[in-house]
């Protein structure tokens, strides 16, 4: 340890600041409002420079809130208590809070190697282990901070969402030397990690002894959090079409009982949802009235309903009832409005306009389907970049705004004080469904106008979103002929297809293995599609997330082994290994009922030609779709396909088939092709991959594997049209005129068209654009979908 090592406070009015003024001083320079929240820990700090008093500091800082601050000062005890570990813990959760996944993992072996492992049989090097064994051990009197770093290793490796393996085994120890009262934490991230894996019963057991356990210790904060998050379980590969509907009845069920508690209280059995089914039914637990208890929301959700979409339900009611959920168990300052809108408004040479998402990165496709517009608009606005979570924003973002670009990690304290801090004019959200950050910014105002895109194309439910961002071709033709509006918001429809993506793009440096996860073998996916290809087969590819192969989907697969004995069907295994076998178990099910009926009857011959692929890298989906051979096509599945993935299908020059949905979830990809081949087209080719039905799904898949003339012709057309969709003028265009009537900026049509680029050809591919809406309102008029 180093001598005098010291941390001197200082008060200053005006933002902190960490100062490592010598190599054994650090000087911490606090507000007076941090001053005041840690005011006994720097009285303390005055005395004593002890390794305690030191953590004291550091824990109360960062529990306030300020993680860059605490983390400083974790790495200054580091260097100065070198055999004290626990600070290895502290670190690796603040690192973990800035989105540094890696940083936080190091912390935390390095806690385990100097405690004596995870088991505690090895020699530890840590002062308070040497003297009285590791906290790992089974029989430790101190094995709460065992527990707790077991927890939060397990919570890092979640949130990475790659080594499954790795949170089960910290989990099953947290529990196996835990006694009740320590496991409190333990038991909702356990719940956590067995939705993700697909063991929902599980799940809901876990988050419910989560819930009781907190509710025993009086927290009623965490156990609402708990009780929250079991009530949002759901499947991510559903067993059967009848558990896609019960999905639908018993989520709803579970949203009204919440609610109910919010209001009155109540007990767990008077609920009439599954909330409590892992109850003894012999026990009737009171539960006090749960509004305006969940104030660290994001921490305490940390996932929201994002895979209820997947189903294809109409969701405006649900998200309105989910949203009304959060407001009465959230106190007031869920809505809060930035300062900024309430003074007098400031002038600026341009609007300023900010751009939030947790998925901005160099190749995530939220964040590709907004980078040519801020490069085709930032000489008309102010663009700021806002990356969340722990996926760092492309280079193309630093180019097109001058630098204007801010990662902030999972720190929802420092990403709410920048977006006050920008004054805004106006805030896109790429997404509000993929993290429980994004999706309680959304309850707040820190802009007049809020818009949100169709990066997870569902509406929010929640007041504070003015506009939702689709298109003409992206809804049905007779959106507002349907029974009710699927929207919460003010839906703006861009013309032509509203969507575009860049022709090239910058891939950051990823690792096969975490890519592919349980799934991860010797032989690669590009040598598994290359030997299957070589043989005498036809390639159906569907390699989409596998959360979007539902029940309504298996009847194509089915249809398509049945017809074509020399079909193979190539889907991407998940990261997790359960989830692939319960769709593989699925699809057997659906196979033996369609083969036999009820009698016992063999499919394996069936099965042996569906084959489930590791994921790979983003950088290899166009080689991986290219290496099918010139006898495949990608499916693209329904009620939710993919727009990424169509890019890339048609990048790789690849056929494929789509079937549009009623809802823009399902309408994406059919948009793309539309766009192309909207122009001077043949017949044929211009409705080679747009199905009306099922069976002509099938039979259009069908084609293009076995016509080999046919395919070719089609890949031609894909090869010499498909430049078109990328980079697409017309849909920054679309983006500028939006952001300009939001915004109360006058300049006219011809200004934005001279300062984006926009000439001839682009205004001569939109007029063709306009024609194929109208086509695809005549197919719509006849289709039994509308019906």
């Amino acid at each position: 340890m180093k001598p005098f090592s010291t941390i001197i406070i200082v008060a200053l009015f005006g933002l902190f600041q960490i100062i490592v003024s010598t190599s054994d001083h650090l000087n911490v320079v606090v507000t007076p409002e941090l001053s005041n929240k840690c005011q006994q820990q720097i009285q303390a700090i005055e005395k004593s420079n002890s390794y305690n008093v030191q953590m004291d500091l550091a824990t109360c800082i960062h529990t306030a809130g300020h993680i860059r601050v605490a983390l400083e000062i974790y790495s200054f005890i580091e260097e100065s208590f070198p055999f004290d570990a626990y600070v290895q813990v502290n670190k690796a959760a603040a690192h973990l809070t800035l989105g540094e996944v890696g940083l936080a993992r190091d912390s935390m072996r390095q806690y385990f190697d100097q405690v004596g492992g995870i088991d505690g049989s090895g020699i530890p090097t840590d002062t308070v282990a040497a003297q009285k064994g590791s906290p790992c051990s089974n029989t430790s009197v101190y094995k709460l901070d065992c527990v707790n770093a077991l927890n939060n290793f397990a919570a890092i490796e979640l949130t990475d969402g790659k080594n499954s393996t790795a949170v089960t085994t910290y989990l099953h120890r947290a529990i196996e030397i835990g006694v009740e009262d320590m496991l409190n934490k333990v038991y909702v991230n356990y719940g956590g990690h067995l939705s993700t894996i697909g063991n929902d019963d599980g799940a809901a057991e876990a988050f419910t002894k989560g819930f009781l356990i907190n509710l025993k210790r009086g927290d009623l904060e965490a156990a609402t959090a708990a009780l929250v998050r079991r009530a949002l379980i759901i499947p991510k590969v559903a067993e059967s079409s009848e558990q896609v509907e019960q999905t639908r009845i018993t989520f709803t069920a579970r949203i009204r009982d919440i609610i109910k508690l919010a209001n009155d209280g109540g007990t767990t059995s008077s609920m009439r949802s599954d909330l409590f089914n892992a109850v003894s039914k012999t026990e009737d637990i009171s539960i006090p009235k749960l509004s305006n208890t969940l104030h660290d929301w994001t921490t305490g959700i940390q996932v929201p309903h994002f895979h209820y979409h997947y189903l294809g339900f109409h969701d405006n009611a649900l998200q309105k009832e989910v949203a009304e959920m959060f407001t009465l168990l959230c106190p007031d300052e869920l809505y809060e409005i930035s300062p900024h809108l309430a003074a007098q408004r400031q002038t600026r040479p341009k609007k300023r306009v900010g751009i939030i998402s947790s998925l901005i990165g160099g190749d995530e496709p939220h964040g590709l389907l907004v980078q040519p517009v801020v490069r085709d608009l930032k000489n008309i606005f102010d663009f700021v970049i806002i990356s969340v979570g722990s996926k760092q924003p492309s280079q193309e973002f630093f180019k097109a705004t001058d630098g204007n670009v801010f990662s902030t990690g999972y720190d929802e304290t420092e990403t709410k004080q920048l977006l006050h801090s920008l004054e805004l004019d106006c805030l896109i959200y790429l997404e509000a469904m993929n993290t429980a950050q994004l999706y309680f910014l959304g309850y707040q105002r820190f802009a007049e106008v809020q818009v949100l895109v169709m990066g997870a194309p569902v509406t929010s439910g929640i007041k504070t979103f003015d506009y939702f961002l689709s298109g003409d071709l992206l809804e049905h033709p007779y959106r507002t002929q349907l029974k009710a509006d699927h929207y919460t918001e003010q839906v703006v429809l861009f013309d032509g297809q509203a969507i575009s993506f860049p022709d090239s793009q910058h891939h950051l440096p990823q690792d096969s293995a975490l890519a592919a996860g349980d799934a991860y073998s010797n032989v690669t996916s590009l040598e598994q599609m290359t030997l299957l290809a070589k043989q005498d087969t036809h390639l159906f590819v569907c390699f989409q997330n596998i959360a979007k192969i539902q029940p309504s989907f298996d009847h194509v697969l089915v249809d398509i082994l049945l017809a074509d004995p020399k079909a193979h069907i190539i889907l991407q295994a998940s990261r997790h290994a359960a989830q692939t076998s319960s769709l593989s178990n699925r699809l057997e099910k659906t196979l033996q009922e369609r083969l036999c009926g009820s009698q016992e009857c063999s499919t394996q011959s069936f099965q042996s030609r569906i084959h489930y692929i590791a994921r790979i890298k983003s950088d290899q989906i166009i080689e991986f779709l290219q290496r099918s051979g010139t006898s495949s096509v990608v499916l693209q599945p329904f009620p939710f396909d993919g727009s990424k993935t169509t890019s890339d299908a048609l990048n790789a020059g690849v056929p494929l088939v789509t079937f549009p949905q009623t809802h823009l979830r399902g309408r994406m990809s059919s948009t793309l092709i539309r766009a192309m081949f909207s122009e001077n087209t043949p017949d044929d080719i211009s409705m080679c991959c747009i199905a009306n039905s099922v069976s002509e799904y099938v039979s259009k898949a069908l084609r293009l594997t076995s016509d080999l003339q046919f395919r070719n012709r089609v890949s031609a057309a894909i090869q010499q049209r498909s430049p078109r969709v990328f980079n697409n003028k017309s849909v920054s265009l679309e983006w500028a005129k939006f952001l300009t009537r939001a915004l109360e900026q006058r300049i006219s049509n011809q200004e934005l068209e001279y300062e984006i680029g926009f000439g001839d050809a682009d205004r001569h591919y939109q007029s063709f654009s306009a024609k194929a809406i109208e086509n695809d309102q005549h197919r719509w008029r006849e289709s039994v979908m509308l019906e």
